[in-house]
């Protein structure tokens, strides 16, 4: 337990402290963006941006690269820890891969190009999210999937 007695911050502390290679951005972890590798800078600052839209704030992000870079790769297994760990309000599957892992992980399917649902959170997924930044029409075809999710305390999803 934490000094004021929230077993859910300790969780929240402890996954950090145990997957804190494969983590960047929002401790709060409101919502969670997967990707292989991380993100480019610019696919990062389109999603905080969406997120700040749907209500969430500009730093509602929290990033998770299935690679960290570092050698350790996150299996299954620990992507499903880290995710409950972490507790998101929804999911953004940034890549193939990514989408992939969440489906094996929640044992369900994940399909790039629309909504899903993932242990009862709203989950969008990408083919390859910063490779749509290059073109404006993929553009607005991403920011029409990031609108299904939830806004901020908007208790249907």
């Amino acid at each position: 337990m934490s000094v004021n007695g929230n077993m859910y911050e300790v969780t929240l502390n402890e996954t950090w402290d145990l997957f804190g290679a494969h983590l960047d951005g929002a401790h709060a972890a409101l919502v969670c963006v997967l990707s292989a590798k991380p993100l480019e800078e610019r696919g990062c600052t389109a999603l905080r941006s969406s997120a700040d839209a749907l209500g969430y704030g500009r730093d509602a992000c929290t990033f998770i690269a299935l690679d960290a870079g570092d050698g350790s790769l996150l299996d299954e297994q620990a992507l499903f820890l880290l995710m409950e760990g972490l507790d998101p309000v929804c999911l953004v599957a940034a890549d193939n891969d990514a989408a992939e892992a969440l489906g094996r992980a929640y044992r369900c399917s994940v399909e790039t190009g629309k909504a899903n649902h993932v242990f009862g959170r709203t989950c969008i997924a990408f083919r390859d999210f910063d490779a749509m930044l290059d073109d404006g029409q993929d553009k607005q075809i991403a920011w029409a999937l990031l609108k299904k999710l939830p806004r901020f305390g908007d208790k249907r999803s």
